[in-house]
């Protein structure tokens, strides 16, 4: 008896040895998600977190604390201090901003009591400063894209994906010249003093800043294939995590919910800052009105109106309403938008029409996607805010009401992001819980190379070398034979003078 308890012992021993040794073994994960600017889409990167039984904290200024995910459920929140007036130069906010993070004695506190396995930040702007911090704090880099620039500057730094030029030869040209200007411009005007700053903050850190990036393992690609597909991937360390907050519908509050009741024709989502509110009036007094007509609903905070501003009757503001809760309800027939990356991927996961309101570039790109699509009208082509009229948005409304083919795309658009087979959260869990769990691994698995050259660069490369081998051949002949020529008129000229 005594001998089968020892045996016992022996083999659970042995069992815990082997499964604490297993890479399998999914330790408890913690997480910090920090950053200088976008605090709503960082908010919602945290609450997935959480709602995953992660352990999540969120750093960022007390000046965009306001701009949170209205529904953020267990994620602790530290607001960095901020001790200086806001910049036009995004550079010098974002200095200011790594300047109060080494300074902070109580963030510093806070950090080694939490323990972060892991750190998800924004690389643009961010990296000279964080990426120094996050190695002396003994966590793992992570780094998140929210936009096309983002993406190009993180695929340049990285070396995980090659990005795809579409247009044409000379454009091609002026888009790389016009991208190595900014990127040049961040390196001197941010990464390089902010790097300096890490260095005399953090006495103790053996880093160059040629290696900033050395320690980076995983990526993950803040978009989705149904907004672009403008780069080629290198390794599997890039992750799309687009639709990660994604879900159905929560019913609205009571009151809310009732008050929409009251209108046949249904709700128009508005997702607009407050730039357009003459036109958002207007619109909302040429909708039909009564319980046959029709409400809109702008998801806004009150607090930037005069309490003595009057609104239409079908015109509603809510602030603390979840956006996808409004998109996604049964009463809502369109949506005007922006079209930002995070608004387009939920509004097409709800399967509903939007018109477009572009305020940049990058907004354009993502409107004319969705028009490709078949789910979108885009308003503003030049972006200038000026050419809108309120007229011709209510005749569209009227419009895509009236046509089931809006509808038709959007729900089939809505059905193509839900049938993946493993959604956004669950990838985001699984490598974060990966590299984790393999941070002490030397085999650095799935990392891209460190240089890439393509089939086609080389074809190219071997095209000009025959050419400018040709070419220069060529001229080369031409040249001797036009100074042969000439050498032998000057020798004719010569000759004839003196048989005078």
């Amino acid at each position: 008896m005594f001998s089968f308890t020892y045996i016992r012992a022996c083999l659970s021993i042995l069992l815990v040895d082997f499964v604490h040794g297993s890479t399998l073994t999914a330790p408890p994960l913690s997480v910090l998600v920090i950053g200088f600017d976008g605090a709503y889409d960082l908010s919602l990167l945290a609450n997935t977190l959480s709602d995953q039984g992660i352990d999540v904290t969120l750093v960022i200024p007390e000046n965009i604390a306001d701009d949170l995910y209205e529904n953020l459920l267990d994620v602790e929140v530290y607001h960095l201090k901020v001790s200086h007036e806001k910049s036009i130069y995004p550079e010098n906010n974002a200095l200011k901003f790594c300047e109060n993070l080494f300074n902070d004695q109580e963030l510093s506190k806070k950090v080694q009591e939490f323990r972060a396995a892991v750190t998800l930040f924004p690389a643009l702007r961010h990296d000279g400063c964080l990426l120094p911090w996050i190695k002396s704090i003994d966590s793992i880099p992570v780094i998140l894209t929210r936009n096309v620039y983002e993406e190009i500057y993180v695929f340049e730094r990285t070396g995980v994906a090659l990005t795809i030029l579409k247009n044409s030869f000379w454009s091609r040209i002026l888009n790389n010249l016009a991208w190595r200007y900014i990127s040049s411009n961040i390196d001197s005007n941010f990464v390089t003093p902010a790097f300096r700053m890490a260095k005399k903050h953090l006495t103790d850190l053996e880093m160059n800043q040629d290696d900033l990036y050395s320690d980076v393992r995983l990526v993950f690609w803040g978009a989705d294939s149904i907004l672009r597909m403008e780069f080629a991937s290198l390794t599997q360390m890039l992750v799309e995590i687009g639709c990660h907050h994604c879900r159905g519908p929560q019913p609205l509050p009571g009151k809310f919910q009732k008050l929409l009741l009251e209108y046949r024709l249904g709700i128009v989502v508005v997702l607009l800052d407050e730039y357009y509110k003459l036109l958002i009036e207007e619109i909302a007094q040429k909708l039909p009105q009564g319980r046959q007509g029709q409400a809109m609903v702008w998801k806004i905070r009150e607090s930037i109106f005069n309490k003595e501003d009057k609104f239409p009757k079908n015109l509603y503001l809510w602030e603390n309403v979840d956006r996808q809760d409004i998109i996604g309800n049964g009463r809502t027939r369109l949506v005007l938008s922006h079209c930002a990356d995070t608004e387009l991927l939920e509004i097409a996961f709800h399967g509903s029409p939007v018109i477009c309101f572009p305020r940049d570039n990058q907004e354009s790109e993502n409107a004319a996607r969705a028009v490709e699509l078949g789910f979108a009208h885009l308003m503003d082509v030049n972006n200038d805010r000026i050419s809108i009229i309120s007229d011709d948005i209510t005749t569209l409304i009227d419009v895509i009401y009236a046509s089931t083919h809006y509808r038709e795309n959007a729900r089939k658009i809505s059905v193509a992001i839900r049938d993946r087979l493993n959604p956004a959260s669950d990838r985001l869990v699984y490598w974060l819980r990966y590299i984790a769990r393999t941070k002490d691994d030397q085999e650095r698995l799935f990392v891209a190379p460190s240089h890439v050259n393509t089939f086609y660069e080389d074809f190219q490369f071997f095209v000009g070398l025959c050419t400018g081998i040709i070419l220069g051949v060529l001229f080369a002949g031409i040249g001797f034979l036009f100074r042969y020529i000439i050498m032998s008129e000057k020798m004719r000229k010569s000759k004839g003078r003196y048989q005078r």
